[in-house]
């Protein structure tokens, strides 16, 4: 019986061993901006996506993907979201990061969250791939995002299947085509 319960021991901190070696200490390498949030520019936002949509392009600009993603989180979430502000930067070559600005005590040690990567098309569908995921000074390696990446891809795929997608990326600006628009 003891012995059983030593390899159950030895598994689990192996696996929490493995865990942490695919995070480092260290700061995010992510490019960073501040746009401005607001519920004016989140609305002029949700309405270009409609129109988008109907349109088969839509083009948003940091600030209108920034104050859109904060809104809507916020609107969705409750009293209790913890998100103060979610700061999107987008440049060329599709590379985009998120900032998430948390609130007081929400972690100990940091209040923010940032995610960067690369955005654009796969097999027909709008992807991401995400390269480095970093909070309270710890940066995660991207052996550790592999699965993330699956998942949302794979959320992504159902979205919008057997339509031509484009992703553009340009200073502060981020444009989607349907339809090879």
């Amino acid at each position: 019986m003891h012995n059983r319960k030593m390899w159950a021991l030895s598994l689990v901190l192996v696996l929490v061993m493995a865990m942490l070696s695919a995070c480092s200490m260290g700061e995010s390498m992510a490019n960073t901006c501040e746009p401005e949030i607001s519920t004016d520019l989140a609305l002029e936002a949700q309405n270009a996506g409609m129109a988008g949509m109907a349109a088969g392009k839509v083009e948003w600009n940091e600030s209108h993907l920034s104050s859109f993603l904060t809104v809507l989180l916020q609107q969705n979430t409750g009293s209790n979201f913890p998100v103060d502000a979610i700061h999107a930067c987008v440049e060329p070559g599709g590379n985009i990061a998120l900032h998430v600005q948390l609130k007081d005590d929400v972690l100990l040690g940091g209040d923010s969250l940032s995610v960067a990567g690369t955005i654009g098309v796969t097999d027909g569908s709008v992807s991401v791939d995400l390269t480095e995921v970093s909070g309270n000074g710890f940066v995660a390696s991207s052996a550790l995002l592999a699965p993330i990446n699956a998942q949302v891809n794979a959320a992504l795929a159902g979205a919008i299947t057997g339509l031509p997608v484009s992703v553009e990326t340009t200073d502060d600006t981020l444009t989607i085509s349907l339809g090879g628009m």
